[in-house]
């Protein structure tokens, strides 16, 4: 009975199943302060100036006059989420890094720390594939280009064997133009 359970497979599991979880929590954590956190800077206004020159005042919910700025426990939240992942070698998936800043570990959420714009350098904008999303970071004004319209190259070893199998198959029924070249036994002694 004893080997009977040994040769039991065991359930697989995720690996570092409890840093996957802490890294979960930090993006999250830190998310949800980056949303709950603005604070009002009013730019280049002062109140007692526009009251005096009869200029109105911004309204709180303008946005014009409001600079998002994450608090600081969002922004060591998100550096110790960078951390975790590069110490323990986690992959973190293309859209968890793709909503961070790479320099000041931000998280960036449209319209509040970050702009996005769509650029296409190509001549006369006629290349729809070259389409590239613009982020840039309000926090730290560091900026990201992603390509939108181009399709992602395969990985090399899928187009090493996409590649195999192609020359095999087209190689059949065809004889090779090179000439053969024939190691030094099989030569003949005359030839030496």
């Amino acid at each position: 009975m004893a080997k009977d359970k040994d040769k039991l497979p065991k359930a697989k599991g995720v690996p570092n199943k409890h840093l996957h979880a802490r890294t979960s929590f930090l993006y999250q954590a830190a998310t949800y302060l980056t949303l709950q956190s603005s604070v009002n800077v009013n730019v280049n206004v002062n109140v007692k100036e526009a009251e005096s020159s009869g200029a109105v005042p911004l309204d709180s919910d303008s946005k014009a006059g409001r600079v998002h700025q994450p608090s600081p426990l969002a922004l060591q939240l998100g550096s110790d989420l960078h951390t975790v992942s590069r110490k323990a070698q986690l992959r973190l998936s293309i859209d968890l890094k793709r909503s961070m800043c790479k320099s000041c570990h931000t998280i960036l959420v449209p319209g509040q720390t970050a702009a996005q714009t769509i650029e296409n350098e190509s001549k006369g904008g006629s290349k729809p594939w070259a389409d590239v999303l613009v982020v840039s970071c309000n926090v730290c004004g560091s900026k990201r280009r992603i390509p939108v319209g181009a399709r992602r190259q395969r990985k090399k070893r899928d187009r090493i064997a996409a590649t195999v199998t192609t020359t095999t198959s087209d190689m059949e029924g065809v004889q090779s133009t090179t000439p053969t070249v024939h190691s030094a036994t099989e030569q003949s002694p005359s030839s030496r």
